[in-house]
């Protein structure tokens, strides 16, 4: 019996590499995500210190051009704060879409992964069969050989 081969082998590798890229894709888009929180934790936290910087020089007391300074800065730094912000949203959304590109490269996949389970059952039962008929036929040449033998003798 001729060997097992699946004809569309070549698209269920295409499937892999464009599953493999989605990943990469995926990692890509997460990692920069992550590093969109870490900036907008530290504007976080450059602008909660500036708060509290100016809540001292309010308590110690300060001339009004050092007060407008602070706020100045604070407002500044509250602009930082929304723009990363807006950015780790605008990151969050990429992820999201590349995310849905892996698990639809993945589902595709899969589904050629399946046929190609398939198709080995297929052959295999067919080779099965082959091998019965073989031993089905060999099975039946020795019993008629050894009647045809008994008949002469």
């Amino acid at each position: 019996m001729a060997a097992f081969r699946f004809r569309a082998a070549a698209a269920l590798e295409l499937r892999r590499q464009q599953e493999t890229a989605a990943a990469t894709t995926l990692a890509r888009a997460e990692a920069l995500f992550r590093e969109a929180q870490v900036l907008a934790d530290r504007a976080d936290a450059a602008r909660t210190e500036a708060q509290e910087a100016q809540g001292s020089a309010e308590r110690r007391g300060t001339d009004i051009a050092t007060l407008e300074w602070h706020r100045n800065w604070i407002v500044r730094l509250t602009l930082t704060v929304e723009a990363v912000r807006h950015e780790v949203d605008a990151r969050g959304e990429v992820v999201r879409q590349a995310e849905q590109g892996w698990r639809e490269a993945r589902q595709r996949r899969l589904a050629l992964e399946r046929m190609r389970e398939r198709a080995w059952r297929r052959y295999q039962q067919e080779q099965q069969r082959q091998e019965m008929k073989v031993i089905d036929e060999l099975a039946r040449l020795r019993f008629v050989t050894r009647d045809a033998w008994r008949d002469e003798t």
